[in-house]
Order: C-alpha cells, then sequence, then structure tokens
C-alpha cells in the first residue's frame, strides 16, 4: 500500500565474538561490511532507518557513513539479539505501521526486495511479510505495529521467529525461491563463504568452480590475503584490478561536481569518472569521461595522484585540469551540474572524493 508508512531497523549491535573482530568492518571490495548494507537499505523506499549499534559502537561510528539514520547505541547488546530489537523497535516514531528487520552482516540483501515487502504490506490483513527462499522462510522480515508489544517482551539471543509461528495466518511470503537465504558472517569461514556469494553478484570474474578440475572453489589465507583456490588441485586465482579515472576540474575558483544518475552512488555528487577500457590510454579515458559525463572538452590534464588502498579491487587515477570559458552540462550518466566551492561540497558518492579535495587542497596551497 503507497501510503504505507514502513521504517527499517538495522540491527548491528553484536560484538563478534566467535569472529574475534568486528565483523561489521569486515572489508567487502573495499567498503565495510556494514556500509555495504546500509547501502542496500538506502537504495530502498523505507524511511525511517534505525541503526542500533553496540558492540564496537565507537570504531563504527568512525569508519562507516551513517549520517542518513538514526543511531541508537544499546548498552544491553551482550544480552542477546533481543535487546537490540527492542532497541530498535523503541526507537520507531508513532506513525509508522510497521518495520523490516535487516541483519547488519547481510549486504547481499537486493533493494527492490526491501521495496517488494512493503508493497505488499496491508496493516489491517498481515501481522508481517517475509521472503521465500529456495531453502525456506528468511530474513529480512516485516514486523507489522500489532506485533510490537510481543516484540518488547523477547529476551536473550533469540529474534522474532516464535511470534512469527504464533502468527502464522497472518504472514504473507514474497517468492524469492530461485536464490537461497543471504548467510551470516559469525566466523572466518563464513565471511570466506561470503565473499564468493559477494563475487558471484558484484564480481563476476571470481569463479564460483575451478577452470581445471571443476571443484567448487573455495576462500583461503594465502600470502596473509583470502584468495580463491581450488581445495581438489591446488590451483590459485589470482586478478588485476580495474584501473578507474577521475579528473578534479576547475572554473573560477570552483570545482566541476555533477550528480550520478547511476548506482553506486546514485543521487550523490562526484568528480567526472569511469573505468579505463582494456587497451584505451589511461589520459584518454579521462578526457573522455569528462566529456560523456560534464560536456567539457579538455585538452590540459595533468596527472595529480593515484589512490591504491588494501583490500579495494579498484586503483584510482586523478588528473587535474582547468576548463576557463567553457560551461559543463549533465550528460547521460548525470542528473545535474553544478560548480562546488572546495570548502563547501555537497554530499559525495565515495569517500574517496573528499580525501581527493583535501589532497588537491593541500597540493594548491603549497
Amino acid at each position: 500500500m503507497s501510503d504505507t508508512v514502513v521504517a527499517a531497523v538495522v540491527l548491528a549491535a553484536g560484538s563478534s565474538t566467535r569472529l574475534g573482530q568486528p565483523k561489521q568492518l569486515l572489508p567487502v571490495d573495499g567498503y565495510p561490511l556494514l556500509s555495504r548494507t546500509l547501502d542496500a537499505v538506502r537504495a530502498s523506499s523505507l524511511e525511517p532507518r534505525i541503526l542500533v549499534l553496540g558492540g564496537y559502537a565507537g570504531e563504527i561510528r568512525q569508519t562507516v557513513r551513517m549520517n542518513d539514520f538514526v543511531i541508537v547505541e544499546n548498552p544491553d547488546f551482550r544480552d542477546g539479539q533481543a535487546s537490540s530489537l527492542k532497541a530498535g523497535i523503541q526507537a520507531l516514531p508513532d506513525t509508522v505501521d510497521g518495520a523490516v528487520v535487516v541483519l547488519g552482516d547481510q549486504p547481499l540483501i537486493e533493494p527492490w526486495l526491501l521495496d517488494r515487502l512493503r508493497s505488499l504490506f496491508d496493516p489491517s490483513r498481515h501481522s508481517a511479510v517475509r521472503p521465500r527462499y529456495a531453502d525456506g522462510p528468511g530474513n529480512p522480515a516485516l514486523l507489522a505495529k500489532r506485533l510490537f508489544p510481543d516484540l518488547l517482551q523477547l529476551e536473550g539471543d533469540i529474534g522474532a521467529r516464535d511470534i512469527l509461528r504464533e502468527n502464522a495466518n497472518r504472514i504473507a511470503e514474497v517468492d524469492h525461491t530461485h536464490r537461497t537465504a543471504p548467510r551470516d558472517v559469525d566466523t572466518i569461514d563464513d565471511y570466506g563463504a561470503f565473499l564468493l556469494d559477494w563475487s558471484s553478484s558484484g564480481a563476476p570474474d571470481v569463479p564460483r568452480y575451478c577452470q581445471r578440475c571443476g571443484a567448487e572453489v573455495h576462500f583461503r589465507d594465502i600470502h596473509s590475503r583470502l584468495r580463491p583456490a581450488c581445495p581438489q588441485c591446488g590451483f590459485i586465482y589470482f586478478f588485476d584490478p580495474k584501473i578507474a579515472v577521475a579528473v578534479l576540474i576547475e572554473i573560477d575558483g570552483k570545482v566541476v561536481m555533477h550528480k550520478r544518475a547511476g548506482e553506486p552512488g546514485r543521487g550523490k555528487w562526484t568528480f567526472p569518472s569511469g573505468f579505463v577500457d582494456r587497451g584505451e590510454v589511461v589520459i584518454e579515458a579521462a578526457a573522455r569521461e569528462v566529456e560523456e559525463e560534464v560536456g567539457l572538452q579538455l585538452d590540459n590534464l595533468r596527472l595529480f595522484n593515484v589512490y591504491s588502498r588494501p583490500g579495494e579491487t579498484v586503483v584510482l587515477v586523478v588528473f587535474t585540469a582547468s576548463a576557463y570559458g567553457q560551461t559543463p552540462q549533465a550528460g547521460d550518466e548525470s542528473t545535474e551540474v553544478r560548480l562546488c566551492s572546495p570548502g563547501d561540497l555537497p554530499e559525495l558518492a565515495f569517500p574517496r572524493d573528499e580525501q581527493i579535495v583535501a589532497d588537491w587542497l593541500a597540493a594548491r596551497d603549497a
């Protein structure tokens, strides 16, 4: 129902006792695992958005962008998941009709699935809406407001399973049987298996099966990194990084920024940027991206810096240029172009963007 108010409650308060380190901050293709989950929620229509923290809350606050979530710290997180669920429910405004409970260690949830749960939900008929996977019903589940009093009575390391069982005749299900339920990341083995799942969705160059003997590929700790390797024949897969370019363009002391029309970073601002095609000269790729995204033709590109960090699959080559006398215009991959003061930037699409501007200002002032 389009006028139904459905919130998101992300539970990320666990202390990761079995893993021995904060799973919320495990690297997933250059970003913390929790950041990937929050991005999936951001791409949905669920509002308001509540994030429940507990263990490692200080480190998470310093590392993960969460400015568009209401943050709730659960002092009783060691008592189990029920305490975090209650903290999230108590933080919801009275205007909500229900809430989708999202586990912070399941970033493979699809935003369209979250929206499908909301669109199917009828508060007058349903106590809950949940997906049905190939291996049965699972998370995330939309819990109706009528269940909140019962949820607030829960104790221990349990979720809403028993309450849902008692309301089985009022549960609607979304058919999601084309895939299995997303796995939790509780141990290092879970993390390795999750990386395979992530790779099959977001990095297709990582094989599911060994190209030599056909055995299922696993991730192993090799040379101090988790790498895909065949447990049967021992073959180790090494992959080249992707090369991307970005261009910081100055016009009258301001920086050319464009609002992204697609993911990642839809609706946020960044510099003209993109991937280098195989066989393409890097500086020519930079000029091409500028023309495609903001309509400027540049012949004065200068290499500024190269950004490469542990765990990232992309090496970013940054150029600078000036475009005096030209007017930037939005291209097919942009919805808006703006000249921004370096000290007053809009919401940026990528964590690296702020660093690029800071480095550029420092070099200019020097």
